[in-house]
Order: C-alpha cells, then sequence, then structure tokens
C-alpha cells in the first residue's frame, strides 16, 4: 500500500496498491521532491476512465516502471474531479505544449510545481513511433541532471506565456450579428445525415442545441430546429444511448453514433435532460419525452443516493474489458430472445460476427445495440401495430436488462460533485416543466436541505465534494455556478422563492471569492488558493459549460430578477472580456451564446399576484399550454412568508382579491388585468402555443 490509502476519493484508492509509491497532492510530497531534489511525476485521471485504467495496468503495476519512479521522481496522483484547478492548468501546459489534451495526463515538473514535459496516454515500451514510458523516464533523468538551467528557463517561459495569453484577450462590441455568427457556424459543421457537428469523435454537446432552440424560438428558424431534431434523434436511436438500461454514454467514437466510449456521466445526463425537455417543449416529439422520462429513470436508479443528491459516473470497462457490461454477442441474443430474435436481429442490427471491435481483444466478436429508425418508422415499414412492437420493445428490454444484471456491473465512483449535480437539477428542472412529477418535487426539496445544510458551511462558503458523509475541498467557480444556475432553474419550475434567495447568496459569494476586477473574469479557483502554482480562468464551452459561460447567464438573470446595479456591471464587464473571444470562434462559447441570446432578446415580464393555489390553475394550465423562452414568468403567492424583499415584485399586490396579471413587453408595462379572459388575450398577442 502507499500513501493514496488514506484518501476518499475512489480514483486515489484505485491507486493505493499499486507498486509506485504515489503521494496525494500537498505539501509531503513537494517537500519530498525539494529535500532530494527530485522532479515531480504527476499523474492525473478519473476513477472510469478506460485508458487510465490501461496506463495502471501496464505501467503503474510494471516492477519496472516502478522502481525508475521511486528511485528517481516524487510520483503524484490527482483526481481531476477532485481537483478540477489543478486539471485545468496542467491541461492547458499539455494543450499549449503538444496541441491536445485527455486522460490520463501526464506532467513532469520541478518540485515548485512548474512543468516542463507533458503528455497524455503512454504504453510502458516504446512502440509505432510512440515513446514508451520508460523511454520518457530514462530520458528526463538524463536532462535533470545534465540540463537544468535550461528546464528552469523553459518552465519560466511556458508560464510567462499562459499568463500572458489570458490578459490578451481584444474587446469588441457585441451585438445580434453574434447570435446569427454563431449559428452560422454551427449550420457550416452540421452532419445534415447523421446530426451532431463535425466528424467523429462527437460528444453530445448539450449547450450547442440549447443555443439552437433559443434561435429556432426567435428568429422563426425552421433549420436550426431541424438541426436539434435530427441530432437528438440521431443519437437516441444510436449506439451511444444504452438502449437497455438508458442513459448516454459519453461520445462517439463515429460519426454515427453507434460505436461509444461507455462511460456514463451525470454532467451528460443532466446537460442532456434539459435539453429533450425543452426540444419536448418545442416540438411535442413524444420521442423527445420518452427520452427524458428514461435518463430519469436512469439517473433514479444508478446514481441517486438517499433520495437526495447524484453520484458522478460509471466507468466504461468491467472485467477488464471496455464495454463488456453493455454488449452481447449473436449466440448470447439468440439464446436469450429465442423465437423473436429474428426479428430483435433486424431491427437492432446484430450481424453474426458483431459490430464492436476491440484491438485488445479482437476475438471478442460483441453487438452493440441501436437503431436504425424510430419504433413508428419500423411498425409502418413491416406494418406491425405500433402498440404491439412497443409492448415487444418493452418485453426485449425486461428480458435483456435481466440477463445482463448477472455481469460484473462497471465500477461506480460515489463522490456526490457539487458542480455535476447543479446541471442534473438543471437539467430535472425542465424536467418538472413538462411533467409535474411528484416525485422530483420531493427530490427538489431534499436537495435544497442538503445544500443549505452540508454543502454550504457556517460562513457561506460551498464544497466541492461531499463523500462518506463529509465535505471536502472549499468550492470552485464551477461548483457556485452550477448550483446558482440549478436553483434559478428550480424557481423557474417550482416558483419556491427560496431557491432564489439560497442562489442570490452564493452569488454574491461566487463575486467575493472569484472575481478578479484586473482581467474581468472569475478565476476558477478561490483567489486565497496558495497550493497551485497558478489559478486559471476558463472561457471555452467544451463537454460542460464555463463557469464562466455560466455566470454570465446567472448575472443576467438575477439582474432581472433583482435590478440590483452591481450585477449588471459585473456582467457587463464579463461580457467584454468575452466578446474578442466570441467574435472570433463563436461555437467554441455556445453557452455564453445562450445566454447572451436571452439577455438581447428575452424581454418580457409576466407577474401572477394570487392569494391561494386554486385561485391561478387556469392561468397555469394557459401559460403551460405556451412556448414563452421571450417571457420571465413570476408567480407570486402574497400570502408567502418567504422573504421577497430581494426581488422586483416586492411590492406587486393583487387587485380587487383577484388574481392579478401584471405583463410587459419590450419594456412597456400594460395595466393590471384581474380578467383571465384579458390575460389570455394578452398572452395570444406574443406567445407562440406549443
Amino acid at each position: 500500500m502507499n500513501r493514496l490509502i488514506n484518501e476518499k476519493s475512489p480514483y486515489l484508492l484505485q491507486h493505493s496498491s499499486n507498486l509506485v509509491d504515489w503521494f496525494p497532492w500537498g505539501i509531503e510530497a513537494f517537500e519530498k521532491a525539494k529535500t532530494e531534489d527530485k522532479p515531480i511525476f504527476l499523474s492525473i485521471g478519473y476513477s472510469t476512465c478506460h485508458w487510465c485504467h490501461v496506463m495502471e495496468e501496464e505501467s503503474f503495476e510494471d516492477n519496472e516502471i516502478a522502481q525508475i519512479l521511486n528511485d528517481n521522481f516524487v510520483a503524484i496522483k490527482v483526481d481531476r474531479e477532485e481537483r478540477p484547478d489543478i486539471d485545468a492548468f496542467y491541461m492547458k501546459v499539455c494543450q499549449t505544449l503538444t496541441g491536445s489534451g485527455g486522460w490520463p495526463l501526464t506532467i513532469i515538473m520541478t518540485p515548485d510545481k512548474k512543468p516542463f514535459f507533458a503528455g497524455t496516454y503512454f504504453p510502458k515500451e516504446s512502440v509505432y513511433g510512440r515513446i514508451g514510458l520508460k523511454e520518457l523516464l530514462l530520458n528526463v533523468i538524463r536532462v535533470w541532471t545534465t540540463r537544468r538551467q535550461d528546464i528552469e528557463n523553459s518552465t519560466e517561459n511556458l508560464l510567462n506565456y499562459i499568463k500572458t495569453s489570458e490578459k490578451e484577450t481584444k474587446k469588441e462590441e457585441l451585438d445580434e450579428n453574434l447570435i446569427h455568427n454563431s449559428f452560422k457556424s454551427l449550420e457550416f459543421s452540421f452532419d445534415k445525415i447523421n446530426g451532431g457537428f463535425g466528424s467523429a469523435p462527437k460528444f453530445p454537446v448539450a449547450h450547442n442545441l440549447l443555443f439552437l432552440l433559443d434561435y429556432a424560438y426567435f428568429f422563426k428558424n425552421p433549420v436550426a430546429l431541424e438541426m436539434v431534431k435530427t441530432t437528438l434523434t440521431k443519437m437516441r436511436l444510436g449506439g451511444i444511448y444504452d438502449q437497455i438500461g438508458f442513459g448516454f454514454h459519453r461520445y462517439s467514437t463515429d460519426a454515427k453514433w453507434i460505436v461509444p466510449h461507455f462511460e456514463k456521466m451525470l454532467y451528460d445526463q443532466g446537460m442532456l435532460l434539459w435539453t429533450f425537455s425543452k426540444a419536448y417543449q418545442h416540438t411535442k416529439e413524444p420521442l423527445f419525452l420518452q427520452t427524458a422520462d428514461e435518463i430519469t429513470q436512469f439517473v433514479f436508479d444508478e446514481f441517486l443516493w438517499d433520495g437526495t443528491a447524484f453520484y458522478s459516473s460509471l466507468d466504461a470497462d468491467s472485467d477488464g474489458m471496455e464495454g463488456k457490461y453493455y454488449l452481447f454477442t449473436f449466440t448470447e441474443l439468440e439464446s436469450i430472445l429465442k423465437e423473436d430474435f429474428p426479428m430483435f436481429k433486424e431491427i437492432f442490427n446484430v450481424p453474426p460476427d458483431g459490430n464492436f471491435y476491440d484491438p485488445h481483444f479482437p476475438e471478442r466478436k460483441e453487438n452493440i445495440l441501436y437503431l436504425s429508425k424510430d419504433l413508428k418508422e419500423i411498425a409502418k415499414e413491416k406494418q406491425i401495430d405500433f402498440i404491439h412492437l412497443s409492448n415487444k420493445f418493452s418485453q426485449w428490454r425486461t428480458e435483456l436488462a435481466k440477463y445482463r444484471n448477472i455481469r460484473t456491473k462497471p465500477f461506480k465512483d460515489y463522490k456526490i460533485l457539487t458542480d455535476w449535480n447543479g446541471l442534473m437539477f438543471a437539467g430535472l428542472s425542465a424536467f418538472f416543466s413538462v411533467t409535474k412529477n411528484p416525485k422530483i418535487l420531493d427530490l427538489f426539496s431534499n436537495y435544497h436541505s442538503f445544500l443549505i445544510n452540508k454543502l454550504i458551511n457556517e460562513d457561506g462558503k460551498l464544497f466541492h465534494c461531499f463523500i462518506d458523509g463529509d465535505c471536502t475541498i472549499e468550492g470552485f467557480i464551477d461548483d457556485y455556478a452550477y448550483t446558482i444556475l440549478a436553483l434559478l432553474e428550480m424557481y423557474k419550475a417550482t416558483s419556491q422563492v427560496k431557491c432564489l434567495q439560497t442562489g442570490l447568496e452564493l452569488l454574491e459569494k461566487a463575486i467575493e471569492f472569484f472575481w478578479d476586477e484586473e482581467v474581468s473574469a472569475f478565476r476558477l479557483a478561490p483567489q486565497n488558493t496558495t497550493d497551485i502554482v497558478y489559478n486559471p480562468i476558463e472561457f471555452f464551452d467544451g463537454a460542460t459549460p464555463s463557469g464562466n459561460s455560466v455566470m454570465y447567464y446567472n448575472l443576467n438573470s438575477f439582474y432581472k430578477l433583482t435590478r440590483k446595479k452591481h450585477l449588471q456591471e459585473i456582467s457587463s464587464k464579463l461580457e467584454n472580456t468575452f466578446s474578442g473571444l466570441v467574435s472570433e470562434n463563436p461555437s467554441a462559447y455556445n453557452f455564453f451564446n445562450f445566454a447572451f441570446q436571452q439577455k438581447m432578446m428575452q424581454n418580457d415580464e409576466i407577474v401572477i399576484c394570487y392569494s391561494d393555489e386554486h385561485q391561478i390553475t387556469e392561468y397555469k394550465h394557459l401559460l403551460s399550454d405556451y412556448n414563452l423562452p421571450n417571457a420571465l414568468i413570476i408567480w407570486f403567492n402574497i400570502n408567502d412568508k418567504s422573504n421577497h424583499s430581494e426581488f422586483f415584485w416586492k411590492d406587486y399586490k393583487m387587485i380587487d382579491n383577484q388574481p392579478t396579471g401584471y405583463i410587459c413587453s419590450n419594456f412597456q408595462c400594460k395595466q393590471p388585468i384581474t380578467n383571465f379572459e384579458v390575460f389570455k388575450n394578452e398572452i395570444e398577442k406574443f406567445g407562440n402555443i406549443k
């Protein structure tokens, strides 16, 4: 056992029995490196990473590699999900030095944390022109002893470059042209046949689709809506979606969404649940609602902890093989489904020799289950009753799930991450808006209590991670940003003002702890963080949106809700910082564009004052029938004892003891309305029926 045995991170514990004498990130490791004058070998990964497992097996459990590392380096392991600040900085280093990045992330650096080499996965031995870890380490040892000054110079030059590039963003005036340019950029890269953007590998980047859904509405653009519909449909039918147990895998290795990388991440489920729910609101496409419901079933079945919050991820591997849990051989399916197999194999594209190839185990001949068409098309094409075929599907799923559940299940990372839970609850809020599922309303209540009683300390600071009953690590900007986002979306779905109160408190704390006035952006780690060589700023919207993009959305939203000028001022400064970046490459910042589009186009406010829920039943039915992304809708119960004093509607009143509607559109307010039919007529003027 090494020093990782005392850690709580599942990823670090996975490496606690390696032959490598790993240290966790901390003072002990850096003091040892300084005292013994050794370089640091830093390896960053996460518990469900396939290539992290491969490198561990090939190198970190190998006597020869372990001896080289233990004798000549101080080896440090970091869980990227525990310390996104460390990961973000050294990933930026890797991308700067090599032009790419990924995990496992391999960094070699000085005892004072300054990097001079970066890469990702390395096999033990050099092969096919790729340097092996053994050769690499021996080269580093030689350079460390003979060219130390060169190393010192290169580390300083690298750090100066990264720091300087952060401050050199040009500024431009943003207007509606940014929105149209963002659409054109997505349209240019759109795969018209398979959906998605660009070629393989394809990631389910939900914020691209959220932007397009609003664009389709605001600018009456059918092309944008068709891009969303095609992408969501192809993803749902493809192998990237688990057709048996539901939920999305992390990405597709091919352009057709057929062959996935089999990890399942909480953040993907949350963002895609938001997207499918919102797409259903726009289109009333049953497949989208069905998929949203299935995602919800999956996270409740696999990730939900104590009816309160969600675990992080499921591994790609089981029994040492990628995707083993999810795949079936031809003969397995034949023996399980018996007389139904001929129909099943045709519908789910099952060839005898398999459709999944594993270079490490070429003999596997297993099948990914995917559909070429949706169920309605199949039923029509085969002249089968749709209900009968739907029942068959349910039966097949039940039988295959029962068979699959006997297998070794993929490893589950049981960290509860504050940021990823924020994205999950934002998605659940969108789903609740569509379904009004009371089970989700109970979950919202439990989550809010967990948030204020566990994840926020007595000083109002948010923690990043909850594991084994303890909160660990101070929160990062993504934790604040995503949690505030969740609270905003929960308020929109439930009208519970306590969500806004908690969100506003966290927003003020985020400004206090993370806002850097000099660069007019939010740092990733709190400003007082001392154990990292550099505190990065993230703008790019990757698999998840950047903390700065989401904070821009949050600032705009809370300014509309409170009219607090300092929120508008910070939002304007942040927008100015983003301006040059988004002008040069708009599709790289599509959550920012999603927020900017809403700021530009969402100019309607609807406030309904009432004293009893029974008074507003027909009002709620009316507004639920309309698709109103351009409107901020407030339900104000004047008998609610919650504190509304921070919000603009605090002085609004009922007239003549009747539900009273206040409608403002394009910065002009109408007379208060106490008659439902008059209110309905006004809504019809600027609302689109769903």
